[in-house]
């Protein structure tokens, strides 16, 4: 007759790892409150974090490629600024600072990442806007710090083209 499902083994935590990483997480934190380091799983920890690290890496250089591309759109063609542009301005300034804020190492790298971001807003930004790549900043003419400080105007106003 089986076993119980109370009376089970917990499974392996690598096993754990890959079926129910809530479930593993929870397993590593009370292996370290309770001070039980042979419970850890070693190998998966230094995998998670190492993930977890070159994650938040790349949400912030994705952010950042995307509030670089609108502000070049803005530098080449102010006069085609639309609210959903601004949207976007502001949504990214706010997770980018988020970010920053949460993870002040991460933050300490941003303007490097934004360097390594520059090129793909400029692609997308030529791409988007119709205009040659040559009429663009050739390096990335912002710090992260005036990147989140640029307020974006308000667009201009159009002629209702219904007539």
């Amino acid at each position: 007759m089986p076993d119980s499902i109370d009376t089970l083994p917990p499974p392996p935590a690598r096993n754990l790892y890959e079926t129910d990483e809530h479930a593993w997480i929870a397993a590593q934190i009370a292996a370290l409150a309770a001070q039980d380091y042979s419970r850890l799983d070693r190998a998966s920890l230094i995998e998670y974090l190492t993930e977890m690290t070159i994650r938040d890496r790349r949400e912030l250089k994705s952010r950042l490629t995307v509030l670089l591309l609108h502000l070049l759109k803005i530098r080449v063609q102010p006069e085609r600024l639309t609210r959903s542009w601004i949207s976007t301005i502001l949504e990214q300034q706010s997770e980018i600072r988020s970010i920053i804020d949460g993870i002040p190492s991460l933050g300490r790298q941003a303007d490097t990442i934004a360097i390594s971001a520059f090129p793909d807003a400029l692609r997308r930004a030529a791409r988007e806007t119709g205009v040659p790549a040559a009429k663009f900043p050739t390096t990335l003419p912002w710090t992260v710090a005036e990147a989140l400080a640029f307020d974006p105007p308000d667009p201009p106003v159009r002629q209702d083209r219904r007539r």
